[in-house]
């Protein structure tokens, strides 16, 4: 982890430009540098999209280590019918069997999930502090890549 100073005034100034940035983008309040972009924030595929756009244009911010989709699912990923559909036609003809363990108090046991996982892998999503950090340095780091002091 990489140790940086940086004036008080300065990290004030950066965390309330980018808190403004962000409520008035979004009509949420950020109530923490821990909130979460998509998942506390309610934004998901092209609405970050959106933000993160306006973010980096309105404050010239280098994006070629930002990968969207490390941190993000696309509208695509997020409504992906294909899983719908298969999660709907797979309770039609599992939901007997399941019926069947319920009904025998789980005495028997097929093994069987009624309902998909979600992906293995969940995006990591991006935090207000990371979106603090991006804008102090410029670039895009992740806030736990530094500390300020």
């Amino acid at each position: 982890m990489e140790i940086k100073r940086i004036g008080f005034a300065n990290l004030r100034q950066s965390y309330v430009t980018v808190k403004d940035f962000v409520e008035s983008e979004t009509g949420e309040t950020i109530t923490s540098l821990d909130t979460k972009i998509a998942e506390d924030l309610g934004l998901w595929g092209d609405d970050n999209w959106d933000l993160l756009t306006k973010f980096v244009t309105k404050f010239n911010l280098d994006t070629q280590a930002f990968e969207y989709d490390k941190h993000f699912e696309s509208e695509g990923e997020i409504f992906n019918s294909g899983a719908i559909l298969l999660t709907i036609l797979s309770a039609i003809f599992l939901a007997p069997l399941k019926l069947i363990e319920l009904l025998s108090f789980n005495r028997i046991d097929f093994g069987l999930k009624l309902f998909r996982p979600g992906r293995e892998k969940r995006p990591l999503d991006l935090s207000f502090r990371d979106m603090v950090t991006w804008y102090i340095e410029g670039q895009f780091k992740l806030s736990t890549e530094i500390k300020y002091q």
